[in-house]
């Protein structure tokens, strides 16, 4: 065997170990995130499933409509991420009394709207809690 042929053996040898170093390192990032996604995403379908609202008509006072929704689930809820449709319009700023609601409790939500209480029959409200789970109530004035 001669010089060249120990320095090329030698000199692959060397860029072989530094491309598995870096391929390596890619997999290895790589895997890491993917694992991270699907543990939140695993969380937040367990926090999805623990959901649970109820939401009553109270009735509607120069075009305020009052709601009340019950938390009825057994995790905390963050109401300033809550995303509330009134009439399939989405209400950008509802006015809803307590940020924080702890389970069985109950919060007021208040919708500005163009109706009065003789033409809110049969309109629909819909909210979607934290988590994406949504809730409807149909209004029923009777």
């Amino acid at each position: 065997m001669g010089f060249s042929e120990i320095y090329g053996v030698s000199f692959l040898s060397i860029i072989l170990l530094i491309s598995i170093t870096v391929i390596y390192g890619t997999v290895d990032s790589n895997l890491n995130n993917i694992l991270s996604a699907n543990d939140d995403h695993a969380y937040y379908l367990l926090q999805k499933s623990k959901e649970n609202f109820t939401i009553q008509y109270e009735g509607i006072d120069s075009g305020i409509v009052n709601l009340t929704v019950i938390n009825n689930g057994n995790i905390f809820e963050d109401s300033s991420k809550w995303t509330v449709i009134f009439e399939g319009d989405v209400i950008n700023n509802p006015v809803i009394e307590t940020t924080y609601m702890e389970p069985l409790s109950r919060t007021q939500v208040y919708i500005e709207t163009i109706y009065n209480s003789s033409t809110i029959d049969d309109k629909r409200v819909v909210v979607s809690g934290e988590f994406g789970t949504t809730f409807t109530k149909i209004i029923d004035v009777s």
